[in-house]
């Protein structure tokens, strides 16, 4: 058999595993072959590891699609003139440095899904005795995150949905290991469709055993701590919300079938991940409330207590200082905004969560710094990146269900964010106009935004500055180097 080699970047400690002492036996840009990695269960363990470690590094969601790329389309950043940011808020995507970017996270993307079917391949092929039902949760975890990556990768790269048939070019869906980028050719928009929810389903018949279903977030984010009522066989199972989990496979559909404009269904699955309990009846995925800001343990300004499924960045307070926070006291990050854009954005409400001075906002003169990642003397930080929180559950709830059940979530919505919770969405235009603004609230610093835009095929808005998206500027071009083979 052809020996295969794979070059790992890793950060450092691997903060996903349970014991902060595992090391990822891969030291630092070497190479290992790979027969030598699938010899023992943990070595099948050390490679899901090391993808969610690519996964959160700052190429993808420890910084390019998460506060940076999307969020500039999104307008969320000041623009200073003549540098990268503000050609990619300007959608000048022709611009080599944006080319840069824009290349950077297309390989990243596939280089992670070139090891996750790595992975399922050795997988399929190994007599390697697993432990806790560990193998098929490494399935389930694989073909979960391959389908979110890809999922990504079409919203980012793909057809604005309003303008789509199941016949449009869309993007490549990469399901066998290959290193020949001729073979990453563009498939159809309906067939990516479907190989999204076939990855899907897989994971969910794999995860039924996910030990999520068993403990709660505390149980499982607290190894060893007292008051914790479930203790998993392995300490690979603890910080499921770091892994893709079981309800991952819901919270990913509900967002699929939000993106292709099926509400049903995107509804149904949207109140599934809600509707989750915990043994003791509390809700499996709570929504984050002022209170739950001075207490770390519920994951402070990354709202943890929501995180349905999350990227851990052990190095991200290295990668945000100089990008969203100062590097000294006299320097500038790249990423700000004007104080007036955070009365713009929380319509000028003291009593907003996310909107209240000094939690998520440090101003200095006319401009402000954003917080959502920091770790101050106050308030700690998990670092930990939102992929899908519950939030997102309530608005397309909020978005999709009839109008009159509709206002009940608004209501449970706007009064955990401290919110006057009777205001009213009794038609189609207040409904619209609410969602976009919570939506620019909630994920400031996610990216989500950009893809709310996208899928509303909404092309000018003027909260927080004004942007106007040129014809095709939804659509981020894949990189020269790929289209040649298309």
């Amino acid at each position: 058999m052809k020996k295969r080699y794979f070059i790992w970047f890793l950060a450092g400690l691997l903060a996903l595993n349970c014991s902060c002492s595992d090391w990822l036996d891969v030291n630092p840009r070497t190479e290992m072959k790979e027969e030598d990695m699938y010899q023992s269960e943990k070595g099948f363990k050390n490679v899901m590891n090391g993808i969610y470690i690519q996964v959160a590094s700052q190429k993808l969601y420890g910084k390019n699609t998460s506060y940076y790329f999307p969020d500039l389309l999104a307008g969320y950043w000041y623009k200073t003139n003549n540098t990268t940011e503000n050609y990619i808020m300007s959608y000048t995507y022709s611009n080599q440095y944006v080319e840069n970017v824009v290349k950077t996270i297309w390989s990243s993307y596939y280089t992670a899904i070139a090891h996750i079917n790595d992975l399922l391949e050795n997988l399929d092929k190994t007599d390697v005795a697993f432990t806790y039902g560990n193998k098929e949760l490494l399935y389930g975890e694989a073909y979960g995150l391959r389908a979110f990556l890809h999922l990504d990768v079409l919203r980012l790269f793909g057809p604005v949905p309003a303008e789509a048939s199941d016949a449009t070019e869309a993007i490549p869906y990469v399901t066998e290991l290959t290193r020949d980028p001729s073979k990453l050719i563009s498939v159809t928009y309906g067939d990516v469709k479907r190989m999204i929810l076939e990855d899907l389903d897989r994971a969910e018949k794999y995860l039924a055993g996910d030990p999520f279903t068993l403990g709660s977030m505390f149980d499982l984010n607290n190894p060893g701590k007292s008051g914790v009522d479930y203790v998993p066989d392995d300490d690979w199972h603890y910080y499921r919300q770091t892994h893709f989990n079981i309800y991952a496979v819901d919270a990913t559909r509900a967002r699929f079938y939000q993106w292709i404009g099926d509400k049903a269904l995107a509804a149904t699955y949207a109140q599934k991940v809600i509707d989750v309990k915990n043994a003791d009846g509390t809700s499996k995925f709570a929504l984050t409330t002022n209170s739950s800001y001075t207490n770390s343990e519920e994951g402070a300004l990354v709202m943890a207590s929501e995180h349905v499924f999350a990227a851990n960045c052990s190095d991200l307070q290295d990668i945000i200082r100089g990008v969203i926070v100062t590097s000294s006291s006299s320097s500038t990050p790249k990423l700000y905004l004007e104080n007036g854009w955070i009365e713009d954005v929380y319509e000028n409400a003291n009593s907003d969560n996310r909107g209240k001075g000094g939690r998520y906002f440090q101003t200095n003169g006319s401009y402000a710094y954003y917080l959502k990642y920091y770790e101050s003397g106050t308030i700690a930080a998990t670092d930990m990146v939102p992929l899908i929180r519950v939030a997102e559950m309530y608005l397309i709830l909020i978005e999709n269900l009839e109008l009159t059940d509709a206002q009940k979530y608004f209501e449970v919505f706007r009064q955990a964010r401290g919110m006057d919770f009777t205001l009213s969405i009794s038609d189609e235009t207040a409904r619209v106009n609410q969602v976009e603004k919570e939506y620019r609230k909630d994920f400031w610093g996610e990216g989500q935004m950009f893809y709310y835009y996208k899928r509303q095929n909404k092309t000018s808005w003027s909260v927080p500055q004004g942007m106007t998206v040129p014809v095709n500027g939804f659509v981020v071009p894949k990189p020269q180097g790929q289209t040649a083979f298309e």
